[in-house]
């Protein structure tokens, strides 16, 4: 799957697009919401630029609301331009399948702010000698369209102590990535939950949200460098898990953290 086709979007009036999506984001429980995320988010950036929305101003922060399923098919994405500052510009989009709502968004574009500089996150993990890729062979899903290689004590419905996942990835194409993909990516995996649990189990998310802590927009990971993503569900408690994440490219650094409520049980 070529990023720039699954992220394709046509205008078909103001402020509204068309896009689609195929049978190659199929994900374990319907249609993948990260390429749904991505397809708002590439809609909202060609309105900003339409809009003389100055080049320098990359996504920061994104929000997701899944409200309703998403199918194999188009889908419609209608973009408003809430507010359109000296530096911050905010955008709400709204996907919409036969006339009914499936997710709206919030995003938020910036240039740097000057600002205090340090990081609680935790560290890292060191990358062992030996990890798993992340494949379905012959089928069609969203984790084929990623190249990832899991910790080797990460399993699906392993019954682990910890419900986590730690692994490495990169674009399945080439070394380079946007702000598009990566909201993708933040989503990519299945629930951690299913790490900790034994057997199959609901786990939908009904919101997802990304901050991006550069505002560089667009990275390149070279020839062998992967980003490392650890996705904790650190509480799950009446049918409902929070799960939160970090993302960090190849020198340490933070790139991304995510937060994600889910329906679990």
């Amino acid at each position: 799957m070529i990023w720039e086709h699954a992220v394709a979007v046509e205008p078909i009036g103001e402020g509204r697009y068309r896009g689609h999506v195929d049978e190659a984001w199929t994900s374990l429980q319907g249609v993948h919401g990260g390429v749904v995320a991505a397809l708002a988010l590439t809609a909202a950036e060609r309105t900003l630029h339409e809009a003389g929305a100055d080049s320098g101003r990359a996504l920061r922060s994104a929000t997701l609301g899944y409200v309703a399923g998403n199918s194999i098919g188009e889908l419609a994405i209608d973009v408003d331009v809430v507010r359109h500052g000296r530096s911050l510009v905010t955008t709400h989009a709204r996907t919409s399948q036969q006339h009914k709502t499936t997710t709206v968004a919030r995003f938020h574009h910036s240039p740097p702010w000057e600002g205090m500089t340090y990081s609680d996150a935790p560290p890292m993990p060191d990358r062992p000698p030996t990890t798993v890729q992340l494949h379905r062979p012959g089928a069609h899903s969203h984790i084929n369209n990623v190249d990832t290689h899991l910790h080797p004590e990460t399993q699906l419905l392993g019954g682990a102590d910890r419900a986590e996942w730690i692994a490495w990835s990169r674009p399945l194409h080439g070394s380079r990535f946007d702000a598009a993909w990566l909201l993708m990516f933040g989503d990519y995996f299945p629930p951690a939950v299913f790490a900790k649990a034994t057997t199959r189990q609901r786990a939908v998310t009904i919101e997802y949200s990304m901050q991006i802590h550069s505002a560089v927009g667009r990275w390149d990971l070279g020839e062998n460098g992967y980003l490392t993503a650890r996705m904790h569900a650190f509480h799950s408690h009446e049918g409902f898990a929070v799960e939160d994440g970090w993302i960090y490219l190849p020198d340490g650094e933070l790139l991304a953290t995510t937060r994600q409520t889910r329906l679990a049980g």
